[in-house]
């Protein structure tokens, strides 16, 4: 017999199988034992780790926030229109409105959703499907409302619509960072 062969490594037809509930509570055993594994924390830990401050719920809320992307684009809208027609609403500017519009729109179709499906999806279970689906009605507003611009204003100028749809997005960051 070759020394290289299966039967000479100790391994032949006759080994007997551990059962799958044995090989499962090794396993089990062995991912306790393991740094990845980590049991979770309590909050008395948590707040110990973190401090009582982080843990703290947001006072930012979806209205707010919401209200924020809108005084953005007002501002976005402004602030573009003083750099075309002397104070009026140029096509600068009404794209930088329209920039912000794309934004906030689909947030408020988001909130909208996630607020009439709240109880029911609670009731049903459905939390998470109700908000996959509310996040894929926002994306289809977005694009849509993109196309829609596009299509509809031929004075489009481009950076002040991406400029101030970006700004708007980002208001997010700065709820996050004005949360306490």
């Amino acid at each position: 017999m070759p020394k290289d062969s299966v039967k000479s490594q100790g391994f032949s037809n006759e080994d007997v199988q551990l059962p799958s509930v044995v090989k499962n509570n090794n396993r089990n055993d062995e991912l306790a034992d393991s740094e990845e594994y980590a049991k979770p924390l309590t909050r008395a830990e948590m707040e110990a780790l973190l401090g009582r401050a982080l843990l703290r719920p947001s006072r930012v809320t979806v209205k707010g926030l919401l209200i924020l992307q809108g005084l953005v684009t007002i501002i976005s809208g402004l602030a573009w229109s003083a750099t075309g027609n002397q104070f009026g609403l140029g096509s600068s500017a009404i794209s930088a409105i329209f920039g912000g519009l794309i934004a906030v729109v689909p947030g408020i179709l988001f909130a909208a959703r996630a607020k009439v499906l709240s109880t029911r999806a609670n009731a049903l279970g459905l939390t998470v499907f109700a908000l996959v689906t509310g996040e894929l009605l926002k994306i289809i507003a977005t694009i849509a409302m993109f196309i829609l611009v596009i299509m509809f204003y031929p004075d489009l100028d481009w950076l002040p619509l991406l400029l101030t749809y970006v700004l708007a997005l980002k208001c997010y960051w700065l709820a996050f960072i004005l949360r306490k």
